[in-house]
């Protein structure tokens, strides 16, 4: 009984992807079709999420109630052995994180959603019992919409990196530096292309690491009597299947997009390219054995950069409560100062805010504009970042030939 993601060659494209199997190796009936109908827009990465906790769900039922319970239950539309099962569950949630000291409040709300998903389908097409069903799916919200494993805690703070944080990450990153701490110049190129990206376009770690090696394209501008570029952010279109155990994906249809970039950080780019001539994969960031960049590669990274920050930026972080630099730090940094940059401009808030869902790839429920507001105006104006060129120009043009 496990989550597993198929991935074999042989099998259709349609056919991959995380799934639950029984004891027996055959697929969760209910979950499956959840996964595959009710929730097929989702992400792999969203829905192997969601099956993990489901998995939990399936396991407990099976262990308290009996072996393949669930999908009976579920079959039958057995409300009150339903109600049974999602209490157990949620008692064996709490006792778990009580004793491991983790929040499962996400495990709770994938599995309740996925039995509200399910009865709600079945109902529809038993129409005599429709009403009676309707009646006992709106008793099960009321039962368990207001209750959870764990307490739920606080949004977690959003807050820019301050200024002179992100100058010393900059000389940390920058290749010819001695503070860098990677050891080849290859290595330096490429984590430096990573930073720039994180700190000028707010990439996540998935979308950095599904870059392809053409992902960045150009047009010649009449207007403005230049050339102009942009990088597409898209699934890799060259792969049909990525090698990499936690494979990156979008997180929603609307992470695809199209993101300006500068002269500057294409010119970083053009020598990343330079040097990822012999790798054997069609992605843009790739590892010392030639293989795609994993996600894992990518934060230890930012582990190693967080082990060399002056102990005034130390300092700096620690008054606000870190200790160390993750790459979506870069992400929170860039939504509070654009954020701020386009307010200055003269956009209303919300106007503001919708610009920021575009550039971000957020969904048009998703709260984080909001909350990327409220961070901007907790912000000090006078410590945010500045997206200034002057540092990378002046460290480019010290590189002979990647800049006139």
């Amino acid at each position: 009984m496990t989550c597993i993601n198929l991935r074999n060659t042989m099998i259709p494209q349609s056919t991959k992807g995380w799934l639950l199997i029984d004891d027996l190796s055959l697929p969760r009936y209910w979950a499956t079709l959840w996964a595959d109908v009710l929730r097929a827009h989702l992400a792999q990465t969203t829905r192997g999420a969601h099956l993990y906790a489901i998995e939990r769900l399936y396991q407990i039922t099976d262990l308290k109630i009996g072996m393949g319970s669930l999908d009976r239950m579920l079959f039958e539309l057995d409300m009150p052995s339903i109600e049974t099962a999602l209490t157990t569950f949620l008692s064996t949630l709490r006792n778990d994180g009580n004793r491991r000291g983790i929040n499962n409040n996400q495990a709770w709300a994938s599995a309740t959603s996925f039995v509200s998903d399910i009865v709600s389908h079945l109902s529809v097409s038993s129409e005599p019992h429709y009403g009676n069903i309707q009646s006992r799916l709106l008793r099960l919200d009321r039962l368990y919409s207001q209750v959870s494993p764990t307490r739920p805690r606080p949004p977690a703070g959003i807050r820019a990196l301050p200024a002179s944080v992100v100058e010393d990450l900059f000389e940390i990153f920058s290749p010819e530096s001695k503070r860098n701490p990677f050891r080849s110049p290859i290595l330096r190129w490429r984590n430096f292309l990573i930073f720039l990206l994180m700190l000028h376009l707010g990439l996540r770690r998935g979308e950095v690491a599904m870059l392809s090696s053409d992902a960045i394209k150009s047009d010649y501008d009449p207007s403005a009597g230049r050339e102009k570029y942009w990088i597409n952010i898209t699934e890799n279109p060259y792969h049909e299947e990525d090698p990499r155990f936690n494979a990156p994906s979008l997180k929603t249809a609307n992470s695809r997009r199209q993101l300006p970039l500068s002269e500057e950080i294409v010119a970083v780019a053009d020598v990343v390219q330079g040097s990822r001539r012999r790798a054997p994969h069609s992605y843009l960031l790739g590892s010392q054995k030639l293989k795609p960049l994993s996600l894992r590669s990518i934060h230890r990274i930012f582990e190693i950069a967080s082990e060399q920050l002056s102990p005034h930026a130390r300092e700096i972080l620690s008054n606000q409560g870190r200790s160390h630099i993750s790459a979506h730090d870069l992400r929170h940094t860039c939504a509070v100062y654009r954020l701020g940059r386009y307010v200055a401009l003269g956009d209303e808030l919300d106007l503001a805010s919708e610009k920021l869902r575009v550039f971000f790839g957020w969904s048009p429920s998703s709260p984080m504009p909001r909350h990327y507001a409220r961070a901007y105006f907790e912000s000090d104006s006078a410590d945010i970042w500045s997206e200034t060129y002057d540092r990378l120009v002046s460290t480019l043009r010290s590189i002979g030939g990647v800049l006139p």
